[in-house]
């Protein structure tokens, strides 16, 4: 029992420091060797005592993707690049594997999601701290990156805590601790406890929006499907101030994903107006006007000047990639071999877009084609649909409170995705490992 809790702590703890150059290359990270030193004894402890492998519901649509992934290798513009990230897909099916294996019981789950929660609450503080060196002290410190400087006020900064690599990887962790810690605080009776989880949640909240990341619109998501899931107000009521406050919510979701994604894709350079008086009224006027000889009519005529950025530059070269290789891709991971391959074609500028698609379904579609973003829409509805299923019945104890928060925060990566590649995320698997622990121990008593 010590050992999996040991186990348990070690693997939540580790996956929250990332290292910005890595250990050994930049994608091997600490919590890669402590998965190794825990998956040797936990291994051995299961053999010896002889306890059956669980696999859990998602282990058909995890095993197609696994395959998928091997597959991909055979027609890669680059099979070394996707050999190594099969390795990495299949390092994370692994750890999926051992996390629902040693987290079996509802008392084991109550400790993982309350190790979650309190680890979480650590890595806040260390942020906390960041923001206030940075914007209380103008001091540059190693839990944030500089992103503007500007010589009248204050200098921009972004938190990334303990993720060291970058600020999203923090913002994405954070998407899974707010619908958990929001789903303790449904589930918990004692007052003390309850004061404890929302101030939990305000510093959450505080380090999420000093990440200035697109994962904002994913929380909201995952904080209204839990609210709208787990409160007994919303979950029951079917009022008009009920409906309206759900469409309300819904509307500033949506008015949010929209303003931000127009500005991750256009970078405005520059507005122009000019006004000119018209005493003569042209042929056509698309609304009737007032017209006087002696006054005329004032027009503006406006002028916008904007570039694309690189996230929208990103997406069309994958639809692109996709056109040219539409029922296999380019091979898992192999986009940036892809773009170098154009470089050297003249296709694309030299250097310029040498990053991931920035979108795990964009991507998908260029690295997997037809095919490989098919299983990837079957890997994920598998999931979201499974858990779905369990939580129309609505009850009062903390495995479904945990099913409400896991099935939030897997709503608000599937909508992350669009604009992030999460594929490759420990965290993220460790969530679908909470998610089908959740399902195997609401299940009726004696089904398996």
């Amino acid at each position: 029992m010590n050992l999996v809790k040991t186990a348990i702590f070690l693997i939540l703890a580790s996956v929250t420091v990332m290292f910005t150059n890595g250990l050994f290359t930049h994608k091997v990270q600490i919590a890669d060797l402590i998965f190794l030193a825990v998956f040797v004894p936990v291994a051995i402890k299961f053999i010896s005592a002889g306890k059956e492998i669980y696999l859990s519901p998602f282990i058909k649509p995890i095993s197609v993707y696994l395959l998928a992934a091997g597959l991909s290798i055979f027609v890669s513009v680059s099979a070394r690049t996707t050999a190594l990230e099969f390795a990495g897909t299949f390092y994370l099916v692994l750890l999926f594997l051992l996390w629902i294996n040693i987290v079996d019981t509802k008392k084991m789950l109550y400790y993982a999601v309350w190790c979650w929660v309190a680890i979480s609450v650590a890595v806040g503080l260390v942020g906390l701290y960041g923001i206030i060196l940075a914007y209380g002290f103008n001091i540059n410190n190693p839990f944030v990156t500089l992103f503007a400087k500007h010589p009248y006020i204050n200098n921009l900064y972004r938190v990334h805590s303990t993720f060291f690599q970058n600020e999203k990887f923090f913002s994405s962790y954070l998407l899974i601790s707010i619908p958990f810690t929001l789903g303790l605080a449904f589930s918990e009776k004692k007052k003390g406890i309850k004061v404890f989880l929302y101030a939990a949640l305000a510093l959450f909240l505080i380090n999420v929006f000093f990440t200035y990341s697109r994962s904002l619109v994913g929380i909201l998501c995952a904080v209204y499907i839990v609210i709208c899931r787990s409160s007994g107000y919303f979950a029951s009521g079917k009022g008009p101030l009920v409906k309206a406050l759900k469409a309300g919510g819904a509307v500033l979701i949506l008015a949010v994903w929209i303003v931000m994604t127009i500005f991750s894709y256009i970078q405005f350079i520059d507005i122009s107006a000019r006004t000119t008086k018209l005493f003569e009224l042209p042929e056509e006027m698309e609304e009737p006007f007032y017209y006087r000889n002696d006054i005329g009519i004032e027009r503006a005529d406006i002028t916008v000047y904007y570039n694309y950025t690189y996230y929208f530059l990103l997406k069309k070269y994958a639809l692109k990639i996709f056109a040219e290789r539409p029922l296999f891709g380019v091979g898992g991971g192999a986009f940036i071999d892809k773009m170098k391959i154009y470089e050297d074609e003249g296709r694309a500028p030299k250097g310029y877009f040498l990053y991931d698609p920035h979108s795990t379904f964009f991507g998908s579609l260029a690295e997997g084609g037809m095919i490989g973003f098919g299983v990837l829409l079957f890997l994920w509805g598998s999931i979201i649909f499974s858990i779905k299923d369990r939580i129309r019945d609505r009850k009062d104890d903390f495995i479904f409170y945990t099913l409400v928060a896991g099935y939030a925060a897997i709503i608000g990566y599937f909508v992350q995705a669009i604009d992030m590649d999460i594929m490759n995320f420990r965290f993220l698997w460790l969530l679908f490992g909470f998610a089908a622990a959740a399902l195997r121990l609401c299940r009726p008593q004696g089904v398996k």
